[in-house]
Protein backbone atom coordinates (compact mmCIF):
# COMPACT_ATOMS: atom_id res chain seq x y z
CA UNK A 1 0.00 0.00 0.00
CA UNK A 2 1.29 3.46 -0.87
CA UNK A 3 0.03 6.94 -0.21
CA UNK A 4 -1.42 7.10 -3.72
CA UNK A 5 -3.76 4.19 -2.86
CA UNK A 6 -5.66 6.36 -0.38
CA UNK A 7 -7.93 9.20 -1.48
CA UNK A 8 -6.42 12.55 -0.50
CA UNK A 9 -9.25 13.51 1.85
CA UNK A 10 -9.18 10.14 3.62
CA UNK A 11 -5.38 10.28 3.76
CA UNK A 12 -5.59 13.63 5.52
CA UNK A 13 -8.15 12.36 8.02
CA UNK A 14 -5.99 9.28 8.68
CA UNK A 15 -2.98 11.45 9.56
CA UNK A 16 -5.16 13.80 11.62
CA UNK A 17 -6.32 10.76 13.57
CA UNK A 18 -2.78 9.40 14.04
CA UNK A 19 -1.51 12.72 15.39
CA UNK A 20 -4.37 13.04 17.87
CA UNK A 21 -3.80 9.48 19.11
CA UNK A 22 -0.06 10.02 19.66
CA UNK A 23 -0.53 13.28 21.53
CA UNK A 24 -3.23 11.70 23.69
CA UNK A 25 -1.00 8.69 24.39
CA UNK A 26 1.75 11.09 25.47
CA UNK A 27 -0.63 12.83 27.89
CA UNK A 28 -1.75 9.54 29.41
CA UNK A 29 1.79 8.23 29.71
CA UNK A 30 2.83 11.38 31.60
CA UNK A 31 -0.01 10.85 34.04
CA UNK A 32 0.97 7.20 34.46
CA UNK A 33 4.60 8.25 35.05
CA UNK A 34 3.56 9.80 38.38
CA UNK A 35 2.96 6.28 39.64
CA UNK A 36 5.52 4.47 37.45
CA UNK A 37 8.39 6.72 36.26
CA UNK A 38 9.34 4.46 33.34
CA UNK A 39 6.28 5.77 31.49
CA UNK A 40 8.08 9.09 31.09
CA UNK A 41 10.10 7.39 28.34
CA UNK A 42 6.85 6.20 26.79
CA UNK A 43 5.60 9.80 26.75
CA UNK A 44 8.81 10.95 25.07
CA UNK A 45 8.44 8.30 22.37
CA UNK A 46 4.79 9.19 21.74
CA UNK A 47 5.67 12.89 21.42
CA UNK A 48 8.43 12.05 18.93
CA UNK A 49 6.03 9.92 16.91
CA UNK A 50 3.50 12.77 16.92
CA UNK A 51 6.14 15.09 15.44
CA UNK A 52 6.75 12.62 12.61
CA UNK A 53 3.04 12.52 11.85
CA UNK A 54 2.83 16.32 12.10
CA UNK A 55 5.42 16.59 9.33
CA UNK A 56 3.18 14.45 7.16
CA UNK A 57 0.24 16.75 7.88
CA UNK A 58 2.36 19.79 7.08
CA UNK A 59 3.14 18.29 3.68
CA UNK A 60 -0.62 18.20 3.10
CA UNK A 61 -0.98 21.81 4.36
CA UNK A 62 -3.15 20.62 7.21
CA UNK A 63 -2.57 21.85 10.80
CA UNK A 64 -3.02 19.32 13.61
CA UNK A 65 -6.31 19.25 15.53
CA UNK A 66 -4.93 20.47 18.85
CA UNK A 67 -8.36 21.01 20.38
CA UNK A 68 -9.20 17.31 19.97
CA UNK A 69 -6.22 15.95 21.93
CA UNK A 70 -7.65 16.34 25.43
CA UNK A 71 -11.09 14.95 24.46
CA UNK A 72 -9.38 11.88 22.99
CA UNK A 73 -7.13 11.62 26.05
CA UNK A 74 -10.27 11.70 28.21
CA UNK A 75 -11.66 8.81 26.19
CA UNK A 76 -8.35 6.95 26.62
CA UNK A 77 -8.41 7.49 30.39
CA UNK A 78 -11.99 6.24 30.56
CA UNK A 79 -10.98 2.97 28.91
CA UNK A 80 -7.40 2.42 30.13
CA UNK A 81 -7.56 4.14 33.52
CA UNK A 82 -5.86 7.15 35.06
CA UNK A 83 -3.19 4.90 36.64
CA UNK A 84 -1.17 2.16 34.94
CA UNK A 85 -2.40 -0.49 37.41
CA UNK A 86 -6.08 0.46 37.30
CA UNK A 87 -7.22 -1.71 34.38
CA UNK A 88 -5.82 -5.12 33.37
CA UNK A 89 -4.06 -5.06 29.98
CA UNK A 90 -4.30 -1.26 29.78
CA UNK A 91 -0.63 -0.78 28.89
CA UNK A 92 -0.99 -3.36 26.13
CA UNK A 93 -4.03 -1.56 24.74
CA UNK A 94 -2.21 1.79 24.60
CA UNK A 95 0.72 0.17 22.77
CA UNK A 96 -1.68 -1.42 20.29
CA UNK A 97 -3.14 2.00 19.47
CA UNK A 98 0.38 2.93 18.43
CA UNK A 99 0.62 -0.25 16.36
CA UNK A 100 -2.56 0.84 14.56
CA UNK A 101 -0.74 4.03 13.54
CA UNK A 102 2.30 2.07 12.32
CA UNK A 103 0.05 -0.11 10.18
CA UNK A 104 -2.13 2.64 8.71
CA UNK A 105 -0.17 5.89 8.72
CA UNK A 106 3.46 4.82 8.26
CA UNK A 107 3.06 4.20 4.49
CA UNK A 108 2.03 7.85 4.14
CA UNK A 109 5.05 9.26 6.00
CA UNK A 110 8.59 10.05 4.85
CA UNK A 111 10.08 9.07 8.23
CA UNK A 112 8.23 5.78 8.52
CA UNK A 113 11.36 3.93 9.65
CA UNK A 114 11.86 6.32 12.59
CA UNK A 115 8.19 5.87 13.54
CA UNK A 116 8.66 2.09 13.46
CA UNK A 117 11.82 2.23 15.59
CA UNK A 118 10.05 4.20 18.29
CA UNK A 119 7.15 1.77 18.18
CA UNK A 120 9.50 -1.19 18.57
CA UNK A 121 11.10 0.49 21.60
CA UNK A 122 7.68 0.91 23.19
CA UNK A 123 6.68 -2.70 22.57
CA UNK A 124 9.97 -3.88 24.09
CA UNK A 125 9.26 -1.84 27.23
CA UNK A 126 5.86 -3.45 27.83
CA UNK A 127 5.43 -6.52 29.96
CA UNK A 128 3.36 -8.94 27.89
CA UNK A 129 0.97 -11.20 29.83
CA UNK A 130 1.34 -14.97 29.65
CA UNK A 131 -2.43 -15.36 29.59
CA UNK A 132 -5.49 -13.16 29.42
CA UNK A 133 -7.21 -12.40 32.73
CA UNK A 134 -10.70 -13.82 33.21
CA UNK A 135 -13.66 -11.63 32.34
CA UNK A 136 -15.25 -9.78 35.27
CA UNK A 137 -18.36 -11.43 36.71
CA UNK A 138 -21.83 -11.09 35.26
CA UNK A 139 -23.24 -7.69 36.11
CA UNK A 140 -26.54 -6.79 34.42
CA UNK A 141 -26.78 -3.33 32.88
CA UNK A 142 -29.96 -1.55 33.89
CA UNK A 143 -30.57 1.98 32.64
CA UNK A 144 -31.73 4.47 35.28
CA UNK A 145 -35.51 5.00 35.10
CA UNK A 146 -36.64 7.92 32.97
CA UNK A 147 -40.11 9.31 32.32
CA UNK A 148 -41.17 10.70 28.95
CA UNK A 149 -42.40 14.31 29.03
CA UNK A 150 -46.07 13.60 28.39
CA UNK A 151 -48.20 10.98 26.69
CA UNK A 152 -46.26 8.76 24.27
CA UNK A 153 -47.40 9.13 20.64
CA UNK A 154 -44.79 6.83 19.08
CA UNK A 155 -42.28 4.34 20.47
CA UNK A 156 -39.22 3.79 18.27
CA UNK A 157 -36.92 0.83 18.87
CA UNK A 158 -33.32 1.42 17.78
CA UNK A 159 -31.34 -1.66 16.75
CA UNK A 160 -27.64 -0.98 16.47
CA UNK A 161 -25.23 -2.88 14.24
CA UNK A 162 -26.39 -6.51 13.87
CA UNK A 163 -23.37 -8.12 12.15
CA UNK A 164 -25.17 -11.16 10.78
CA UNK A 165 -22.50 -13.67 9.80
CA UNK A 166 -20.21 -13.00 12.76
CA UNK A 167 -19.61 -15.75 15.30
CA UNK A 168 -22.20 -14.57 17.83
CA UNK A 169 -24.07 -11.87 15.93
CA UNK A 170 -26.98 -13.93 14.62
CA UNK A 171 -28.21 -15.35 17.95
CA UNK A 172 -27.97 -12.07 19.83
CA UNK A 173 -29.60 -10.13 16.98
CA UNK A 174 -32.53 -12.56 16.96
CA UNK A 175 -32.85 -12.27 20.74
CA UNK A 176 -32.99 -8.47 20.44
CA UNK A 177 -35.62 -8.76 17.70
CA UNK A 178 -37.71 -11.02 19.94
CA UNK A 179 -37.49 -8.44 22.75
CA UNK A 180 -38.48 -5.60 20.41
CA UNK A 181 -41.58 -7.56 19.42
CA UNK A 182 -42.62 -7.57 23.08
CA UNK A 183 -41.75 -3.95 23.90
CA UNK A 184 -44.68 -2.20 22.22
CA UNK A 185 -42.64 -0.38 19.59
CA UNK A 186 -44.48 1.23 16.68
CA UNK A 187 -41.41 1.49 14.45
CA UNK A 188 -37.89 0.03 14.35
CA UNK A 189 -34.81 1.81 13.00
CA UNK A 190 -31.73 -0.30 12.37
CA UNK A 191 -28.42 1.58 12.26
CA UNK A 192 -26.44 -0.30 9.61
CA UNK A 193 -23.75 -2.98 9.59
CA UNK A 194 -26.57 -5.41 9.04
CA UNK A 195 -23.98 -7.94 7.87
CA UNK A 196 -20.45 -8.71 8.98
CA UNK A 197 -18.81 -9.40 5.62
CA UNK A 198 -21.27 -7.93 3.11
CA UNK A 199 -22.15 -11.39 1.76
CA UNK A 200 -25.36 -12.26 -0.06
CA UNK A 201 -26.08 -15.08 2.44
CA UNK A 202 -25.67 -12.66 5.35
CA UNK A 203 -28.16 -10.24 3.80
CA UNK A 204 -30.57 -13.13 3.37
CA UNK A 205 -30.18 -14.20 7.01
CA UNK A 206 -30.72 -10.62 8.18
CA UNK A 207 -33.83 -10.03 6.10
CA UNK A 208 -35.28 -13.33 7.30
CA UNK A 209 -34.72 -12.38 10.95
CA UNK A 210 -35.99 -8.80 10.54
CA UNK A 211 -39.11 -10.15 8.80
CA UNK A 212 -40.11 -11.55 12.21
CA UNK A 213 -40.67 -8.02 13.51
CA UNK A 214 -44.31 -7.23 14.09
CA UNK A 215 -43.95 -3.57 13.14
CA UNK A 216 -42.37 -1.58 10.27
CA UNK A 217 -38.58 -1.55 10.18
CA UNK A 218 -36.32 0.92 8.37
CA UNK A 219 -32.70 -0.09 7.81
CA UNK A 220 -29.61 1.61 6.43
CA UNK A 221 -26.26 0.56 5.05
CA UNK A 222 -23.15 0.48 7.21
CA UNK A 223 -19.56 0.11 6.06
CA UNK A 224 -19.66 -3.68 6.64
CA UNK A 225 -22.54 -3.90 4.14
CA UNK A 226 -20.68 -2.20 1.31
CA UNK A 227 -17.97 -4.74 0.45
CA UNK A 228 -18.51 -8.48 -0.13
CA UNK A 229 -15.35 -9.96 1.35
CA UNK A 230 -15.46 -13.36 -0.38
CA UNK A 231 -16.09 -11.71 -3.75
CA UNK A 232 -13.64 -8.87 -3.11
CA UNK A 233 -15.97 -6.29 -4.66
CA UNK A 234 -18.30 -3.46 -3.73
CA UNK A 235 -21.55 -5.44 -3.88
CA UNK A 236 -23.60 -3.45 -1.38
CA UNK A 237 -25.49 -1.36 -3.93
CA UNK A 238 -26.62 -4.62 -5.48
CA UNK A 239 -27.43 -6.66 -2.36
CA UNK A 240 -28.97 -3.92 -0.20
CA UNK A 241 -31.74 -2.83 -2.65
CA UNK A 242 -32.51 -6.46 -3.46
CA UNK A 243 -32.94 -7.15 0.28
CA UNK A 244 -34.70 -4.00 1.47
CA UNK A 245 -36.44 -2.54 -1.57
CA UNK A 246 -34.77 0.87 -1.81
CA UNK A 247 -31.54 2.44 -3.00
CA UNK A 248 -29.22 3.34 -0.11
CA UNK A 249 -29.57 7.11 -0.52
CA UNK A 250 -31.65 7.87 2.56
CA UNK A 251 -35.37 7.85 3.23
CA UNK A 252 -37.89 9.73 5.38
CA UNK A 253 -40.85 8.05 7.08
CA UNK A 254 -43.49 9.65 9.30
CA UNK A 255 -45.54 8.27 12.17
CA UNK A 256 -48.00 10.20 14.34
CA UNK A 257 -46.66 13.51 13.04
CA UNK A 258 -43.02 12.64 13.87
CA UNK A 259 -40.53 12.43 11.04
CA UNK A 260 -37.73 9.85 10.95
CA UNK A 261 -34.89 10.66 8.53
CA UNK A 262 -32.69 7.63 7.84
CA UNK A 263 -29.36 8.43 6.17
CA UNK A 264 -27.14 5.82 4.53
CA UNK A 265 -23.82 7.37 5.52
CA UNK A 266 -21.54 4.50 4.44
CA UNK A 267 -19.07 5.44 1.71
CA UNK A 268 -19.14 3.19 -1.34
CA UNK A 269 -15.40 2.86 -1.63
CA UNK A 270 -12.94 0.06 -0.87
CA UNK A 271 -10.26 0.43 1.77
CA UNK A 272 -6.70 -0.61 0.89
CA UNK A 273 -6.33 -1.95 4.43
CA UNK A 274 -7.27 -5.38 5.69
CA UNK A 275 -9.12 -5.49 9.05
CA UNK A 276 -6.82 -4.60 11.94
CA UNK A 277 -6.71 -6.74 15.10
CA UNK A 278 -5.98 -4.68 18.22
CA UNK A 279 -5.20 -7.88 20.15
CA UNK A 280 -2.32 -8.90 17.88
CA UNK A 281 -1.40 -5.41 16.71
CA UNK A 282 -1.47 -6.40 13.04
CA UNK A 283 -3.75 -6.79 10.06
CA UNK A 284 -5.82 -9.97 10.07
CA UNK A 285 -3.80 -12.58 8.21
CA UNK A 286 -5.28 -13.62 4.89
CA UNK A 287 -8.09 -11.05 5.07
CA UNK A 288 -8.86 -8.55 2.34
CA UNK A 289 -9.85 -4.94 2.75
CA UNK A 290 -13.43 -3.92 3.40
CA UNK A 291 -15.09 -0.56 2.86
CA UNK A 292 -13.73 2.80 3.95
CA UNK A 293 -14.68 3.26 7.61
CA UNK A 294 -15.36 7.00 7.35
CA UNK A 295 -18.87 8.21 6.55
CA UNK A 296 -20.25 10.69 4.03
CA UNK A 297 -23.62 11.82 2.66
CA UNK A 298 -24.79 11.99 -0.95
CA UNK A 299 -26.44 14.98 -2.62
CA UNK A 300 -29.77 13.19 -2.26
CA UNK A 301 -29.26 12.91 1.48
CA UNK A 302 -28.35 16.59 1.72
CA UNK A 303 -31.71 17.25 0.06
CA UNK A 304 -33.37 15.16 2.78
CA UNK A 305 -31.69 17.29 5.45
CA UNK A 306 -32.86 20.46 3.68
CA UNK A 307 -36.42 19.13 3.72
CA UNK A 308 -36.14 18.25 7.43
CA UNK A 309 -34.90 21.77 8.17
CA UNK A 310 -37.60 23.57 6.16
CA UNK A 311 -39.65 26.18 8.04
CA UNK A 312 -42.81 24.66 9.46
CA UNK A 313 -41.61 21.07 9.04
CA UNK A 314 -42.65 18.67 11.83
CA UNK A 315 -40.33 17.41 14.59
CA UNK A 316 -37.76 14.96 13.28
CA UNK A 317 -35.13 12.47 14.35
CA UNK A 318 -32.06 11.81 12.22
CA UNK A 319 -30.57 8.31 12.18
CA UNK A 320 -27.30 7.42 10.45
CA UNK A 321 -24.50 4.90 10.75
CA UNK A 322 -21.60 7.24 11.48
CA UNK A 323 -21.40 9.62 14.44
CA UNK A 324 -20.79 13.26 13.49
CA UNK A 325 -17.66 15.30 14.13
CA UNK A 326 -15.84 15.95 16.29
CA UNK A 327 -15.57 12.21 16.89
CA UNK A 328 -12.99 11.69 19.63
CA UNK A 329 -13.27 7.95 20.32
CA UNK A 330 -10.95 5.61 18.45
CA UNK A 331 -9.82 6.20 15.81
CA UNK A 332 -10.65 9.89 16.25
CA UNK A 333 -11.97 11.86 13.27
CA UNK A 334 -11.49 8.95 10.85
CA UNK A 335 -14.31 6.82 12.28
CA UNK A 336 -16.93 9.55 12.04
CA UNK A 337 -18.93 11.39 9.39
CA UNK A 338 -16.75 13.66 7.28
CA UNK A 339 -16.46 17.27 8.43
CA UNK A 340 -18.48 18.91 5.65
CA UNK A 341 -21.45 16.58 6.13
CA UNK A 342 -21.29 17.00 9.89
CA UNK A 343 -21.50 20.73 9.33
CA UNK A 344 -24.63 20.29 7.23
CA UNK A 345 -26.14 18.07 9.92
CA UNK A 346 -25.34 20.79 12.47
CA UNK A 347 -27.13 23.39 10.36
CA UNK A 348 -30.14 21.07 10.07
CA UNK A 349 -30.27 20.72 13.86
CA UNK A 350 -30.06 24.49 14.21
CA UNK A 351 -33.37 24.74 12.33
CA UNK A 352 -35.20 23.76 15.53
CA UNK A 353 -36.95 20.86 13.79
CA UNK A 354 -34.56 18.10 14.89
CA UNK A 355 -35.04 16.52 18.31
CA UNK A 356 -32.22 14.00 18.25
CA UNK A 357 -29.48 12.39 16.15
CA UNK A 358 -28.72 8.70 16.70
CA UNK A 359 -25.77 6.78 15.23
CA UNK A 360 -24.31 3.28 15.23
CA UNK A 361 -20.84 2.13 14.05
CA UNK A 362 -19.02 2.47 17.38
CA UNK A 363 -20.69 -0.37 19.35
CA UNK A 364 -21.00 1.76 22.48
CA UNK A 365 -23.39 3.95 24.45
CA UNK A 366 -21.98 7.46 24.22
CA UNK A 367 -22.91 11.08 23.68
CA UNK A 368 -20.83 12.10 20.68
CA UNK A 369 -21.69 15.79 21.07
CA UNK A 370 -24.63 18.16 21.12
CA UNK A 371 -25.61 20.42 18.25
CA UNK A 372 -26.64 23.36 20.39
CA UNK A 373 -29.35 21.68 22.46
CA UNK A 374 -29.79 18.60 20.23
CA UNK A 375 -28.03 15.40 21.33
CA UNK A 376 -26.03 13.28 18.90
CA UNK A 377 -26.01 9.87 20.56
CA UNK A 378 -24.32 6.54 19.81
CA UNK A 379 -26.27 3.33 20.46
CA UNK A 380 -24.61 0.08 21.57
CA UNK A 381 -25.39 -3.18 19.80
CA UNK A 382 -26.93 -6.61 20.48
CA UNK A 383 -23.81 -8.67 19.70
CA UNK A 384 -21.33 -6.92 22.01
CA UNK A 385 -21.43 -5.78 25.62
CA UNK A 386 -23.77 -4.44 26.96
CA UNK A 387 -25.90 -6.55 24.58
CA UNK A 388 -29.04 -4.59 23.85
CA UNK A 389 -30.97 -1.95 21.93
CA UNK A 390 -32.46 1.51 22.43
CA UNK A 391 -36.02 2.70 22.97
CA UNK A 392 -37.35 6.19 22.22
CA UNK A 393 -40.68 7.17 23.79
CA UNK A 394 -41.70 10.26 21.84
CA UNK A 395 -44.37 12.69 23.04
CA UNK A 396 -45.62 16.04 21.73
CA UNK A 397 -43.23 17.73 24.15
CA UNK A 398 -39.99 15.78 23.69
CA UNK A 399 -38.94 12.22 24.39
CA UNK A 400 -37.24 9.77 26.73
CA UNK A 401 -34.43 7.46 25.59
CA UNK A 402 -33.16 4.36 27.35
CA UNK A 403 -30.88 1.45 26.52
CA UNK A 404 -32.34 -1.99 27.24
CA UNK A 405 -30.27 -5.12 27.76
CA UNK A 406 -31.48 -8.28 26.00
CA UNK A 407 -33.75 -10.31 28.29
CA UNK A 408 -32.49 -13.80 27.32
CA UNK A 409 -30.56 -14.40 30.54
CA UNK A 410 -28.79 -17.58 29.45
CA UNK A 411 -27.63 -16.10 26.15
CA UNK A 412 -26.45 -12.85 27.75
CA UNK A 413 -24.62 -14.60 30.59
CA UNK A 414 -22.70 -16.64 28.01
CA UNK A 415 -21.83 -13.50 26.08
CA UNK A 416 -20.54 -11.80 29.26
CA UNK A 417 -17.73 -14.39 29.41
CA UNK A 418 -16.26 -12.76 26.27
CA UNK A 419 -16.46 -9.20 27.63
CA UNK A 420 -13.28 -8.13 29.38
CA UNK A 421 -12.97 -5.06 31.56
CA UNK A 422 -11.61 -2.84 28.79
CA UNK A 423 -14.59 -3.63 26.55
CA UNK A 424 -17.01 -3.01 29.41
CA UNK A 425 -15.44 0.35 30.23
CA UNK A 426 -15.54 1.25 26.54
CA UNK A 427 -19.09 0.27 25.68
CA UNK A 428 -21.35 0.68 28.73
CA UNK A 429 -21.59 4.45 28.85
CA UNK A 430 -22.35 6.66 31.82
CA UNK A 431 -25.77 6.47 33.43
CA UNK A 432 -26.82 9.63 31.58
CA UNK A 433 -25.82 7.93 28.32
CA UNK A 434 -27.92 4.87 29.15
CA UNK A 435 -31.07 6.93 29.63
CA UNK A 436 -32.14 10.55 29.43
CA UNK A 437 -35.17 12.76 28.82
CA UNK A 438 -35.17 15.66 26.35
CA UNK A 439 -37.43 18.61 25.66
CA UNK A 440 -36.92 21.41 23.12
CA UNK A 441 -34.75 24.29 24.20
CA UNK A 442 -36.40 27.33 25.70
CA UNK A 443 -37.56 29.62 22.94
CA UNK A 444 -37.91 26.83 20.38
CA UNK A 445 -40.80 27.06 17.98
CA UNK A 446 -41.56 23.38 18.58
CA UNK A 447 -44.48 22.59 20.93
Amino acid sequence: MTGTDVAAEVQTDLLRSAWIVERARALLYREWARAQPSFADSARRADARAEIVAAGLAALSRPPDRDLVEPHAAWLRSVAGARPDEVPLAALLVVRLGDWIDAHAAPLLERASALAELGAEERAAVRWPERLPPAPPYDPVVAPPVEPPGDVVVRIAVLGDLHFGSSTGDDLARAAIADVNRCGADLVVQLGDITDHGERAEFEAATSALADLGMPCVTMMGNHDVYAVSEQRLAGREYYPASFGREPDGVVVEHAGIRVAVLDSAEHGASPFAPFDLVTGSFVEGATGGAVVRGSLTVTQHDILADVAAPGAPPAFVFLHHPPQPYTGFPPVLFGLRDSDSGRLHATCDSGNVWGVFAGHTHRNARTRTFGHVPAHEVAIPRDYPFGYGLLDVTRHGYAYRFVQISDDELVRGAYARAGEILRRYARGRDDELSFAWTPAAGSTRP
